[in-house]
């Protein structure tokens, strides 16, 4: 049996930094350079027939007229603090939401072939246990799915907030079926460190199926971050990075999955990054055409092991 492609993006906005944006982030993430960067890539999935899932921050899709019944969840108690949300509230204030909603991408998504509408959380608030209570999780997912309901979209995986796990009971009762998992990591900048060494990795393996887990989801495969040249990590040179793809691929092309995720705005402030991931999914494709690579999103990865599970129950 070929091996399984999937591609995930973590679709964020401003959102994904709401907690430490910087000059950086406030000239780069503005709405048209967003929508430059959703419709670049959507080009390159339409080039090679590409199915992607796009998981969005549901809050980054609300149009103005969408945002009062979120209010509260928006803007939280302006008489106590939040990290989370201060940036937000500031940006709000000075009457310029610039990078922090950008319903036109979801119509941009849309457009690309086979595309997966996953979720990302509401506003980024991270899901792990021991940062939201429970209530907190549920209002945050519940958040997310009367987006979806706005929107019209289905919602059946979800990519946590900064890739921390969480609250999975409470996942599963906001009907999701599989989430993708995470690589275990360490904080600081130890952490950072280890990461950017872990790029010159060239050897890695496609990594396996895992049981669905007691509540019944689908863990998915954590994948692996696509490198993109900005601050440290510029330090990896392009030629690397390709090296390291086309042989998970071709390790691939023997079993396993090979999942690769990235952020949209990685477009933006590592301009070279189109380019670089042009060329692995050119080779995607062609190991498609030759029967050695199949491509999923990840709800379609997860009703497969869903299916297969059942039948050996059966």
């Amino acid at each position: 049996m070929p091996g399984t492609f999937i591609l995930s993006l973590d679709c964020e906005g401003k959102w994904g930094m709401a907690d430490h944006l910087d000059r950086v982030h406030d000239e780069s993430l503005t709405t048209a350079r967003l929508s430059q960067a959703y419709e670049a890539l959507a080009g390159i999935f339409s080039r090679f027939d590409i199915k992607a899932t796009f998981a969005f921050v549901m809050a980054f899709l609300l149009a103005e007229d969408e945002r009062e019944p979120f209010r509260d969840l928006l803007l939280g108690n302006p008489d106590e603090p939040d990290g989370w949300l201060q940036r937000y509230r500031d940006a709000r204030s000075s009457g310029s939401l610039e990078g922090w909603h950008l319903p036109e991408a979801l119509d941009i998504a849309r457009s690309a072939p086979g595309a997966e509408i996953a979720c990302h959380g509401f506003c980024h608030r991270p899901l792990a246990d021991a940062l939201i209570s429970r209530e907190g999780a549920r209002a945050e997912l519940a958040a997310a799915r009367r987006v979806a309901e706005i929107k019209g979209v289905s919602l059946r995986t979800l990519i946590f907030p900064r890739n921390l796990v969480g609250h999975l009971d409470e996942v599963r009762q906001a009907q999701f079926i599989g989430f993708r998992t995470a690589l275990p990591s360490a904080g600081g900048m130890a952490g950072r460190g280890l990461r950017i060494a872990e790029e010159f990795n060239i050897w890695r393996f496609p990594q396996q199926s895992r049981p669905i887990d007691r509540h019944g989801l689908v863990p998915i495969p954590a994948g692996y971050f696509f490198n993109w040249r900005h601050g440290m990590r510029r330090w990896v040179p392009s030629e690397i990075t390709q090296m390291r793809w086309r042989n998970l691929l071709r390790r691939g092309a023997n079993g396993g999955v090979v999942h690769l995720w990235l952020h949209p705005h990685n477009l933006i402030t590592a301009p070279g990054t189109a380019a670089s991931l042009e060329r692995i999914l050119a080779e995607v494709a062609e190991m498609r055409s030759r029967g050695l690579l199949r491509i999923l999103t990840q709800e379609e990865y997860c009703r497969e092991q869903l299916a297969s599970a059942e039948s050996a129950a059966a």
